[in-house]
């Protein structure tokens, strides 16, 4: 498989998350719009063996998830600093590139005391908006508010992804629909806009193919003992719904447990996880739960 990375600029409040599984769930129903439901179906065929775009998550320009690794005990005079660093979720790529023949708990938490108020700067770009409750029978208000969060931030968010069996002109043209579209909730209403820019041949690629003795999932997965061996990982049960033309006819999928990014793995592939057919009862509907990563050594 080939790699590349998109960033792209938020130009509209988002509503969705940009997980991996919902980013291909969008992808895909670009590949319908745009080229046609038979190619579309061309490319899901053989899709559990040799999947033909696998995303990682979005992360904040300049940053990775923190791996998971084994744990390190802080001194006792560390307590409150050790507290303060296990909330940071992410780290600075260059941390981690920097250290990816040598990578341990203990030398990340090091790295981040002398950079504390910078890595674990927060800037909080969620709010909270009130929405009116609608009776859709009668077509007025009720009584009442909702809440729900939307992400103001406008901010550059990087995404990585592998391909095969796919042009560059069929991804950048499907990226256009969707940055157009929106992504996601609520794009009808102007949601999810984004610009974005592709960089095939990135910088940090060769993280992603040289092989090393550990992996570090950027992406949320499902376990699958035929390409991955647990090292240190954190789960989430995920409620997903389905898009396009199902998101008001059918949008309930049944629930999953999947792995997050920063999990990290014993593999030989660089592909881990597994597509699964069963989270939703339609023929060739699948939920995405292959992941790509970074290699490294370390504890």
């Amino acid at each position: 498989m080939e790699y590349a990375k998109i960033t792209i600029k938020q130009t509209s409040s988002f509503l969705s998350l940009l997980q991996s599984d919902t980013i291909f769930g969008n992808f895909a129903w670009g590949m319908r719009f745009v080229y046609g439901e038979k190619r579309l179906m061309n490319l899901l065929e053989d899709f559990k063996a040799n999947p033909f775009i696998i995303f990682s998550d979005g992360f904040n320009k300049g940053y990775l998830p923190k791996p998971l690794l084994m744990p390190y005990l802080p001194k006792d005079n560390e307590i409150k600093l050790a507290k303060k660093i296990k909330k940071s979720s992410f780290l600075k790529k260059e941390i981690l590139f920097e250290n990816v023949d040598n990578l341990s708990d203990e030398k990340i938490f090091n790295i981040l005391k002398s950079e504390i108020k910078n890595s674990l700067k927060k800037v909080d770009s969620i709010q909270i908006t009130q929405k009116n409750s609608v009776n859709r029978l009668t077509n007025s208000v009720k009584e009442g508010l909702y809440s729900i969060k939307e992400d103001f931030s406008l901010k550059e968010i990087e995404i990585y992804f592998a391909y095969q069996n796919i042009s560059k002109d069929e991804i950048v043209e499907v990226f256009n629909y969707i940055s157009k579209k929106g992504f996601g909730k609520d794009k009808s209403t102007g949601k999810g806009k984004f610009t974005f820019k592709i960089d095939w041949e990135f910088k940090e690629k060769k993280y992603f193919t040289q092989k090393r003795g550990k992996f570090l999932s950027l992406s949320h997965t499902f376990y699958n003992p035929k390409n991955m061996l647990l090292y240190y990982g954190k789960t989430i049960t995920k409620f997903p719904k389905a898009g396009g033309i199902y998101a008001f006819s059918r949008p309930y999928k049944n629930p999953c447990i999947m792995y997050i990014p920063g999990s990290t793995f014993i593999a030989e592939n660089y592909i881990i996880g597994d597509a699964e057919d069963r989270v939703y009862n339609l023929s060739n509907h699948y939920q995405n739960g292959f992941g790509i990563g970074i290699f490294f050594d370390g504890e």
